[in-house]
């Protein structure tokens, strides 16, 4: 891989990673799963995910709200938490295995790309994802796995 492209993985990796915990912290979460991922490549300058994808990142938050509330109430639990923010993490940067998962699955997609990673990478190995609140959230949204997973890989190629 040469010296740019590893510079410009490293470069889009940090800025999603940021992205996504903010946004997690903005939402209440103190860790950022493969939801917080989806939100953040919504707000990326790499626009790969976001032209697959074909919505914006308030729809995405709207759309999580919607899925937590939708388990809440599944379980028949009351929501009293504040929707307060959480303050900025210190430390060790932490994320749930969601997060990992799907990171580690992008990057082997990438291995076969002569751009290195780009969003739609991430967003591939996101839709891949058949279970959890990911997957919830894009449902929610109406956004159908296997075409999103063909956007994408087209986008990816571009």
């Amino acid at each position: 891989m040469p010296l740019a492209t590893a510079r410009h993985d490293i470069r889009l990796i940090a800025d999603l990673l940021t992205t996504a915990e903010n946004e997690a912290r903005a939402l209440g979460d103190p860790e950022p799963g493969a939801e917080h991922l989806l939100i953040a490549l919504l707000l990326l300058d790499d626009a790969s995910a976001r032209t697959a994808l074909g919505f914006e990142a308030p729809a995405a938050r709207d759309a999580l709200r919607a899925v937590h509330a939708d388990a809440l109430s599944a379980a028949s639990v009351v929501d009293s938490a504040s929707d307060a923010p959480l303050p900025r993490a210190r430390g060790l940067y932490r994320s749930r295995v969601s997060t990992r998962d799907v990171f580690r699955r992008a990057k082997s997609l990438a291995r076969r790309s002569p751009t290195g990673l780009r969003s739609a990478h991430v967003l591939i190995a996101l839709a891949e994802r058949e279970h959890g609140t990911a997957a919830r959230v894009l449902t929610h949204l109406g956004v159908e796995r296997e075409a999103l997973i063909a956007a994408a890989t087209a986008e990816a190629a571009r």
